[in-house]
């Protein structure tokens, strides 16, 4: 991919048996630096920094409107929504986007779904400093 700024390769994981009701906190991706890492250890966001995700993958279990997002609180705002799917049961979703998505800076991607029941999601891009 090409035609966008290159920071730090990352990963992010996500996973709940009820991604419901949870807290801002709660709702984040686990983010992990991808390059010259011996150890995968989760990485602290700083405020300057901004999540480019290229790649989303979603997995359910139970049937569920799966939303992720970005910004500063629990809840999608305008301009904040990243993915917004009906999934079946047992069924997963993968998307590379065409052109990437740039989270609010100092924001994390969160992930809520509105049925209680295993979800799994992975996210992948670099994460570039303003």
């Amino acid at each position: 991919m090409t035609g966008f700024a290159h920071g730090r390769p990352f990963h992010g994981e996500f996973s709940s048996p009820d991604a419901t009701t949870m807290d801002e906190e709660s709702q984040r991706f686990t983010l992990y630096l991808n390059k010259g890492a011996t150890v995968k250890t989760a990485l602290a966001l700083a405020a300057n920094e901004q999540v480019v995700i290229t790649d989303i993958y979603v997995h359910v279990l139970a049937n569920a409107n799966v939303e992720i997002f970005d910004g500063p609180n629990e809840t999608a705002d305008a301009g904040e929504r990243i993915l917004l799917g009906s999934f079946a049961a047992n069924t997963g979703y993968a998307l590379t986007l065409n052109v990437p998505h740039y989270c609010r800076q100092g924001t994390y991607p969160k992930v809520v779904n509105d049925q209680a029941g295993q979800i799994d999601a992975t996210i992948r891009g670099f994460i570039v400093k303003n």
